[in-house]
């Protein structure tokens, strides 16, 4: 009897957890029109702890294997800044985020200027955040002839057949389009692989800098 009843209440348990989700996609997706049209950040979501999920590490740790022995690293969209933990000790990590969660995060929103100095550093990461912002380009141009290696993470639309709109995310480049912002910008692919449907990049400046 304690086993059937043990069945029933995870049936229900499940049931009402998959409410819950469906329940907050549903309103994800609504919010994401939103701030689409009013081209806006998604502030108050990424100031909630619960929003970073631990497995997104193993995005991070593929990111981390990509980085070059004493390479001067800026992450945009730290989050939990768990790519620390994945790079070489050699390096050196600034964390930067919309949200500042302890003090060595500085705030960047990339939907708007990049206003830090980013002659401090050679690598530039973006693990899981360009899908929140609108034009790619534009953080491309900003980061030629400054960062040399680029390291980043994409959904993109023609590979990933996730709900973009219950996801938040606020663009939807197809991977040739992404991948002609690099080329735009003198940036040529030195490593690929794909995790869960998603385009991990590893770029070099084809320019000698500086």
């Amino acid at each position: 009897m304690n086993k059937i009843f043990r069945k029933l209440r995870n049936v229900i348990l499940n049931k009402i957890k998959g409410f819950e989700q469906d329940h907050k996609f549903r309103r994800q997706a609504k919010n994401t029109v939103e701030l689409r049209r009013k081209k806006a950040t998604d502030y108050d979501r990424w100031s909630k702890p619960q929003e970073l999920y631990v497995d997104w590490d193993e995005r991070t740790a593929i990111l981390g294997n990509f980085i070059n022995q004493g390479a001067k690293v800026i992450e945009f969209g730290a989050g939990n800044m768990a790519l620390k933990r994945f790079l070489p000790p050699s390096c050196s990590y600034t964390p930067s985020d919309i949200y500042k969660r302890n003090e060595e995060i500085l705030v960047c929103d990339l939907n708007y200027e990049i206003k830090l100095d980013l002659s401090k550093y050679d690598t530039a990461v973006f693990s899981g955040v360009l899908e929140y912002v609108y034009d790619i380009d534009e953080v491309f141009r900003q980061l030629e002839n400054s960062v040399k290696y680029v390291v980043l993470s994409y959904a993109c639309s023609d590979i990933s057949n996730a709900d973009r709109l219950k996801r938040g995310w606020l663009s939807d480049y197809e991977k040739m389009e992404l991948e002609s912002v690099f080329w735009k910008y003198n940036y040529e692919i030195t490593n690929y692989k794909e995790w869960r449907n998603q385009s991990i990049y590893s770029l070099k400046y084809k320019n000698k800098i500086g």
